[in-house]
């Protein structure tokens, strides 16, 4: 308004846009237990039991757990109380269903889906959101290390479930490609002791038909993924031409649960 210009970053989003999101959370799995125009207090206390109940669960499993993160920690309890919420809404609608028509339970639950799909289509979404939340959470675990390695050495990176990643430098390569000039570190993977194979990181200067830059170099990425966790190892220079690197190491839990959570 005065013509001063300011700029925000991740910890100013961060800041505003975390305790929204469990915020909505939070309404996700409140929503569907308060009934319309019976709100009553027995009503709630009796809606609310279990939801809270596993929430609360939750939370003191992972604090026992060592998770000491406080944002992590509301992410995971909130995500349990949502699906309290889910299962108690699921159970329920089945077993109205069994006692009033005789069905068994997985015919009632496949009729009470059949014939509700948009309430229960609603808490199917519910779930994924909760994947999302949990998934997001996982990210606060996130470690990462740097090292600059000779053809021939190690590094190591411990994993958050507490397995130690061993990398051994194998040498850089380079060679030129369409349009490109490209330099290729490769490493060796061990989890423990085991192999797990070989991970390659480029840098890549792209050129034009003279062989002159045309663009910043960029970086391909090595990645490592399961449902657990990915690696990514990045390649971030050649010391002073020779085959001594630059390394960035880094594994992310719980990626690909972003990805189940959106679907």
């Amino acid at each position: 308004m005065q013509g001063t210009k300011v700029t925000v970053g991740p910890p100013f989003f961060n800041q505003v846009n975390i305790p929204l999101g469990l915020a909505l959370l939070g309404l996700t799995g409140i929503g569907p237990l308060i009934a319309w125009r019976r709100a009553s207090l027995p009503n709630l206390q009796r809606q609310f039991a279990v939801p809270v109940t596993v929430g609360v669960f939750t939370g003191l499993v992972l604090l026992v757990a060592g998770i000491r993160d406080f944002y992590a920690l509301m992410a995971m309890a909130l995500g349990g109380f949502v699906m309290g919420t889910v299962v108690q809404e699921f159970a329920r609608g089945t077993g109205a269903r069994h006692r009033q028509y005789g069905e068994g339970y997985a015919l009632a639950l496949g009729r009470l889906l059949a014939r509700n799909r948009r309430r229960y289509g609603g808490y199917i979404v519910h779930t994924g959101i909760v994947i999302l939340f949990v998934a997001f959470a996982g990210m606060t675990f996130k470690t990462e290390t740097e090292a600059t390695l000779k053809p021939g050495e190690s590094a190591s990176i411990r994993s958050p479930y507490g397995w130690t990643y061993r990398l051994t430098h194998l040498g850089i390569s380079q060679y030129d490609a369409l349009n490109r000039q490209v330099t290729a570190a490769t490493l060796d993977v061990t989890r423990d002791g085991t192999p797990l194979g070989v991970l390659t990181t480029e840098k890549r200067q792209h050129v034009d038909a003279l062989g002159r830059p045309t663009f910043q170099p960029s970086t391909e990425v090595g990645i490592r993924s399961d449902l657990r966790e990915d690696l990514y190892v990045v390649l971030g220079g050649v010391v002073n031409g020779t085959e001594q690197a630059v390394f960035r190491f880094t594994i992310n839990p719980l990626v690909w649960w972003v990805w189940y959570g959106g679907m």
